[in-house]
């Protein structure tokens, strides 16, 4: 009886002195800290565009060679189950800066949504302990003008419109390898420091399209091709922090943005649908710590959890805003995940085509879909979400839907407000004019409609996108047959009518493009790119009344839009109207004080009229606003020239020619400054690339002839180009200086009939053009 009485109390004491031991044990978020000690560790987040965890080695995938992302997951923390909160590019994007889900954050869509500015981001956070800041985008979904630069001190993405003919949103795009190149030099610059460096790699996107060997060597699953392809840049990255011996002092994340529909579910990419392939993302920790390698870890996560994961391990303070939760727990107890659901959505079908949006949250077991007929899945036993259990789990079901109403009401707390008119009036027009391919109305519209289920209409939104990739590979006749086929089964999808009129006005058919886009407005009244898309087809017929008169008939209605006073304003502008112009422009600002379009528009036009101190009140005010907008550096150029400061002014037109290499009136213009600065090689190489970017330009020819002439050589070439110049028919201030050119170089070659016939040409159009003058 004493020895068993001994024996309690020993085991007694054991337990005790277990328990104490637990409670004196120091918490996770200690344990982190030891291992970093007072060390600062550099940062660096890649993210795989539109990638599938389920396509990669280290997620099971044998068909395809990701060696540098399965040697992540050997040397870090692979997370099995993170999901995306969205699958389109800048939501998603918006969620991992920030730790919070879209009804938050308010960005719901690409190309239409601001990141708000007041919103605190991961970039912010390091900024303010001291890091240095990079971004390298490789998407136009992507560009700084969404919001997203918001805290770092470089955003490379530099994105060229010029060179597209029509475009959609996710085509605007660079390979993997050319954002490489621009990351590398940066980490070398800032490897004596503090770094945060974001790394964006969209390759994964359609088209499916990966470089070779990776195209030879996936000849049947490009999309695989492009993975391989990404994972060999990264690779690239990589062997640069290793040979730079840069990976014993940092922090990396791999993650996905979102996945893709590989035809799961009739879709055949991603953005309309919530199933687990446009969801299911990959998410890896690497540090340089042997003690959390090769940890795998099952719970249910979310992209929204990298930002206080990352804070923590960096041990900087997580912002009040964040939704996420830390992962680091799960570093070092796997099974140690949030006890929270995953939340989806996509708000695509609502936005471009007046359908239901679609919402989903997870736990690890059971996904719930709410739509307007809603959809349960045991995601454990049927990972395809084939079998819908709503109506046999009616339980789980009921349980699921009262959970998801409570994690959507928390999360909008404080929220956000959405607003679709925050993208500046100048980008706004370019994309209007390069036939942007999918309209974009306020959602507000459809609040209290019944609106129809995303599945009930998969078929459409196929036929639509294959429609769309048919126009922008030239096959315009077989996309407007396809699109006619829609609308008359279905008449009242705003896009398809939206995207027959794009479809019509890159034939040049304007009067059926009016029809089309006047027909997507009675749908989606509040579409100002169909509006600017009417007016821009009456300017091409030559009937700019009946465009400004159209303008101004729909803002009668009731519809009040900057971007639309901006258009009118650039209207006149365009035919020399410029009272009128300034007058529209005047009501543009009226309408939105931070349209640094129409300041910019103003000050175009006070420096035509040489009062520089108007356009440079104007410009500083853009400058304020907006200092990437692209023109505007066009027009400081002009003003700092006018103002004899060539220097400055060269500055700002390579800036602007960096963005736009084909803006042959900038690079004209930075020939005429080096030319005053008396830098006559480069003004010679200036005017060599003008005539490149538009070969039908005249007065570049005539100055090119003009410096073979100064060089006293090249006399037959500088012929050549002088009467290449007068053949384009230059205007008639300028075509004096070409036939005084050829009479001077006639002169030099020793044939004195030639050279008194251009004189007298010369001097016979100098005085026409003095006539015209007065």
């Amino acid at each position: 009886m004493k020895t068993r009485s001994r024996t309690f109390i020993i085991a007694a004491a054991a337990v005790i002195c277990a328990a104490v031991a637990v409670l004196l044990m120091p918490p996770r978020k200690a344990r982190f800290d030891r291992l970093r000690g007072s060390k600062d560790y550099n940062v660096i987040l890649i993210t795989m565009d539109t990638t599938r965890a389920d396509r990669l080695g280290c997620y099971g995938f044998p068909y395809v060679e990701t060696p540098t992302i399965d040697l992540f997951a050997r040397r870090g923390i692979r997370f099995e189950r993170c999901f995306s909160t969205t699958p389109l590019t800048l939501p998603a994007h918006t969620s991992i800066m920030t730790g919070t889900v879209p009804p938050f954050h308010g960005v719901r869509d690409n190309g239409g949504f601001i990141v708000p500015a007041g919103i605190e981001t991961l970039a912010k956070v390091f900024k303010a302990r001291g890091y240095a800041t990079g971004a390298f985008v490789a998407a136009y979904v992507l560009d700084s003008k969404w919001g997203l630069n918001l805290g770092f001190d470089t955003y490379y993405d530099k994105f060229d419109l010029s060179r597209f003919e029509t475009i959609s949103l996710g085509e605007v795009q660079r390979p993997a390898n050319e954002v490489i190149d621009q990351v590398l030099p940066w980490l070398e610059k800032n490897k004596g420091g503090k770094s945060f460096t974001w790394v964006h790699l969209y390759d994964p996107h359609t088209p499916y399209e990966p470089p070779p060997p990776y195209d030879k060597l996936y000849p049947e699953h490009p999309y695989a091709g492009e993975i391989a392809f990404t994972d060999s840049q990264i690779g690239r990255l990589w062997t640069f922090l290793e040979g730079s011996g840069l990976t014993d002092n940092l922090f990396l994340v791999l993650a996905g943005d979102h996945g893709e529909s590989l035809g799961e579910h009739g879709e055949g990419a991603h953005g309309f649908f919530v199933y687990q392939a446009a969801l299911h993302v990959p998410l890896i920790f690497v540090t340089p710590f042997p003690k959390l390698q090769g940890v795998v870890s099952p719970g249910v996560v979310s992209l929204v959890d990298i930002m206080p994961t990352l804070c923590e391990m960096t041990g900087a303070p997580v912002p009040p805003q964040v939704q996420g939760k830390s992962l680091v727990p799960a570093f070092f107890d796997p099974r140690r995940t949030p006890e929270e659901y995953a939340y989806s959505e996509t708000y695509y079908p609502r936005y471009h085509y007046g359908w239901s949006e679609l919402r989903a949250v997870q736990d690890g077991r059971y996904k719930l879909i709410l739509a307007p007929v809603p959809e349960l899945y045991d995601v454990v036993r049927d990972p395809g979400e084939e079998k819908n259990l709503v109506y046999i789990e009616k339980k789980t079901y009921g349980e699921m839907t009262a959970a998801a109403d409570r994690f959507i009401a928390r999360a909008g707390q404080n929220a956000y407000e959405l607003d679709v008119g925050k993208v500046d009036e100048e980008t706004r027009e370019r994309l209007a004019a390069l036939g942007y391919i999918g309209s974009f109305s306020d959602p507000s519209r459809l609040k209290g409609q019944k609106l129809a289920d995303p599945k009930d209409k998969i078929g459409i939104f196929n036929d639509l996108s294959h429609a769309r990739e048919m126009g922008l590979e030239g096959k315009a006749d077989d996309a407007i047959r396809m699109i006619q086929g829609i609308i008359a089964d279905d008449p009242n999808v705003g896009d398809a009518h939206f995207g027959l009129g794009n479809l019509f006005l890159r034939q040049k058919r304007f009067t059926d493009a009016i029809a089309a886009f006047k027909k997507a407005l009675e749908l989606k009244p509040d579409d100002s790119f169909a509006v600017m898309n009417v007016a821009g087809a009456y300017q091409s017929m030559g009937r700019f009344d009946d465009a400004e008169q159209f303008v101004l008939d729909y803002l009668k209605t009731g519809f009040q839009d900057s971007q639309l006073l901006y258009l009118l304003g650039n209207m006149n502008y365009r035919r020399k109207n410029y009272d009128k112009a300034i007058g529209y422009f005047g009501q543009c600002l009226a309408e939105n004080p931070q349209s640094a379009s129409a300041h910019n528009g103003l000050a175009a036009i006070y420096i035509l009229r040489d009062d520089l101190g108007k356009a440079e009140g104007h410009l500083k005010a853009a400058l304020a606003i907006n200092p990437r907008l692209q023109s505007l550096r066009y027009n400081m150029a002009q003003l700092l020239e006018k103002q004899s400061l060539f220097p400055e002014a060269a500055d700002y037109y390579l800036q602007e020619i960096q963005d736009s290499p084909k803006s042959y009136k900038a690079l004209y213009n930075l020939s005429r400054v080096y030319r005053q600065m008396g830098r006559e090689d480069e003004e010679f190489e200036t005017l060599r690339k003008t005539i490149e970017a538009n070969p039908e330009f005249p007065i570049a020819y005539f100055y090119l002839a003009r410096i073979h002439l100064r060089r006293g050589k090249d006399f037959e070439e500088a012929i050549a180009l002088a009467k290449k110049g007068i053949d384009l028919k230059p205007a008639p201030a300028d075509l004096p200086l070409g036939y005084f050119i050829l009479a001077d170089l006639y002169n030099r070659i020793g044939d004195i009939v030639q050279s008194e016939e251009y004189a007298k040409k010369g001097e016979a159009a100098a005085a026409a053009a003095a006539r015209a003058k007065d």
